[in-house]
């Protein structure tokens, strides 16, 4: 299971078990059109999974932000780049309290660019759109990505899209690799002492998973 996912597993199992709800996390941003989105997905991690030495490093951590960074990104001419990283540092000559701040550290992580092709990225950007509207009543844009390239793009209002998650699951189940997935999901035996009553709970929990969360694990939209 890719890194990214194994974050995601580890997070809502953590929730599962303890009982407590989950902190919300700061989104990654994205330009599109030149209007400012916030959107689900975390195209920056596979190029951190593959060159782990270039993730920047800050000594605060917070539950609210667990992969450490904020990107922002723009979509130009149908490619996907990446043009900036924030991470969360102490303030300077805040003293003993903890007054922090979001600094941007894009030109240390790559030094003389102005933006990078998220060439490593394959995956689907879910945009909430109309932000002033109720969670419900949010339309929802759908960017398919291939090797930082778009590919499609589908907008769904809130029935809808609750309805077209369900059939990309539905669809993606039928799958070798759903197969592939949901045993690297059960293989580790620990979990069923640790985390799970018996094996059953822990099969519905892992189908729910890859049920909420079909698009990162697709990594494409399904027909």
């Amino acid at each position: 299971m890719k890194n990214y996912l194994t974050i995601i597993f580890l997070f809502i199992l953590t929730i599962f078990t303890q009982n407590i709800q989950a902190t919300g996390q700061y989104p990654d941003k994205i330009f599109i059109d030149g209007i400012e989105y916030i959107f689900k997905g975390n195209p920056l991690e596979p190029y951190f999974e593959k060159y782990p030495e270039k993730k920047p490093k800050t000594n605060i951590t917070s539950s609210a932000l667990h992969r450490g960074y904020i990107a922002t990104f723009n979509l130009i001419n149908d490619k996907l780049y990446l043009i900036d990283i924030k991470i969360n540092i102490k303030k300077e000559n805040s003293g003993k309290s903890l007054k922090t701040e979001m600094i941007s550290v894009f030109n240390k992580v790559f030094p003389n660019e102005d933006k990078i092709l998220m060439d490593l990225y394959s995956g689907v950007l879910i945009v909430h759109i109309d932000l002033e509207e109720s969670y419900k009543n949010r339309n929802r844009l759908l960017i398919e990505v291939q090797d930082g390239i778009e590919h499609e793009r589908r907008i769904y209002g809130n029935e809808k899209y609750k309805e077209f998650m369900d059939e990309q699951f539905e669809l993606y189940k039928k799958t070798k690799k759903y197969k592939s997935e949901f045993l690297e999901l059960m293989k580790d035996e620990e979990d069923n002492e640790k985390y799970f009553e018996n094996e059953q709970q822990k099969k519905q929990f892992m189908e729910n998973l890859i049920r909420t969360y079909t698009p990162n694990f697709t990594s494409k939209l399904i027909d």
